[in-house]
C-alpha cells in the first residue's frame, strides 16, 4: 500500500470573556507565538504587529529549522533574543540564528557556565549588544508589554542552571503569557515569596513536562487556562503532570505532537497545532 504524509492543521479557537473575539483586534493589534516542535528543547517566536522576539534557540540541530522559519516569515531582525539559561536545549541553535538574522539586543541571565557549547556562544556574542539581566526588566513592542524576571539568589542547592532561568511574562490586552524557562522548586518558592507568581492565561511548562517539586504551587498561583509543554515522543511529559493539568481543567498542548501556533488579539486566543499523520 502506498504511504504518504498528510499534514493536518487542527485549529481550535478559544475565546475568553467576550463573544466578539477577533472583531475587536484594532485596539490591541495582534500577538503571534510559535512554540517550535524541536523535541526536548525550547524555542519560542513572538511576533507583534511590527516586531519580533525569540526566546531560546533549541539544540544545535534545531538552528536550521528555526532560522529557516524566520527567513520564511521574512523576519530580518529580532528586537530581542532572550536566552533563558545556558543549557544545551536553549542555546544550541544560537549560531544559526545569528547568521540568519540581525539581533538588536540579547538578554542573558547573570551566571557562568563553562561547558564547551556555552563558551562558544559567549565568544560568539562577545561585542554584540548583550545585557545581563540582574533585576526586573520591562519593555513594550507595539501594544505588547514584556517583563523579564531574573533569579534573586546567586546559588541554589538544586539545579543551578535551571533555577537561574530568566522568566518572561507578556501582557497583551486581556491575555497574558508566562514563559517559565526551566525553573524548579526553589525558584518557584522564591517567586511566590516575592509575589511574582501571578495569574496568566497561558503557561509554558518548565523542564519539558518533568514532574518537579512545587509544580502544584506554580499551577495554583499562575492558574493558566492553557499550558504548552515542549517535549518529544522519546521524552514525553510525565503522566503525573498531565493529570495535574487535567485535574485543574487546563487545556494542554505538547510540541511532540506538532508545532503550536497561538494568536492573540488582546481579547480572544486561537490555537493551531500542525500534526503529521502517517497513513498506510
Amino acid at each position: 500500500m502506498l504511504k504518504r504524509i498528510l499534514t493536518v492543521f487542527l485549529a481550535l479557537v478559544i475565546l475568553f470573556g467576550v463573544s466578539t473575539g477577533f472583531a475587536q483586534n484594532e485596539k490591541y493589534g495582534s500577538l503571534r507565538i510559535r512554540y517550535f516542535k524541536i523535541g526536548k528543547a525550547d524555542a519560542f517566536l513572538l511576533r507583534t504587529d511590527k516586531h519580533a522576539v525569540l526566546i531560546d534557540a533549541g539544540e544545535e540541530d534545531d538552528g536550521p529549522e528555526i532560522s529557516s522559519f524566520l527567513v520564511k516569515k521574512q523576519i530580518n531582525t529580532l528586537d530581542y533574543l532572550i536566552l533563558t539559561h545556558f543549557d544545551k536545549r536553549s542555546i544550541g541553535g544560537v549560531p544559526e540564528v545569528l547568521e540568519a538574522v540581525k539581533v538588536n539586543k540579547i538578554l542573558i541571565p547573570d551566571y557562568k557556565k563553562e561547558s564547551a557549547l556555552a563558551m562558544m556562544v559567549f565568544n560568539l556574542i562577545d561585542g554584540m549588544n548583550v545585557e545581563k539581566v540582574t533585576e526586573k526588566m520591562t519593555f513594550s513592542l507595539d501594544r505588547v508589554e514584556f517583563a523579564v524576571l531574573p533569579a534573586a539568589l546567586h546559588e541554589y542547592s538544586e539545579d543551578d542552571d535551571n533555577n537561574f532561568s530568566l522568566v518572561t511574562t507578556i501582557k497583551h490586552g486581556e491575555n497574558s503569557f508566562f514563559f517559565s524557562g526551566d525553573i524548579m522548586s526553589q525558584r518557584i518558592t522564591e517567586m511566590l515569596d516575592f509575589g511574582l507568581l501571578l495569574p496568566h492565561t497561558v503557561i509554558k511548562m518548565p523542564c519539558h513536562g518533568q514532574n518537579i517539586n512545587s509544580l502544584d504551587v506554580l499551577l495554583d498561583n499562575v492558574s493558566p487556562r492553557i499550558a504548552v509543554i515542549p517535549a518529544s515522543a522519546k521524552n514525553p511529559p510525565a503522566g503525573a503532570v498531565i493529570s495535574d493539568l487535567e485535574a485543574r481543567g487546563i487545556r494542554w498542548y505538547c510540541t511532540k505532537d506538532g508545532s503550536v501556533s497561538l494568536t492573540s488579539d488582546g481579547y480572544g486566543i486561537s490555537i493551531e497545532q500542525t500534526k503529521k499523520i502517517k497513513k498506510e
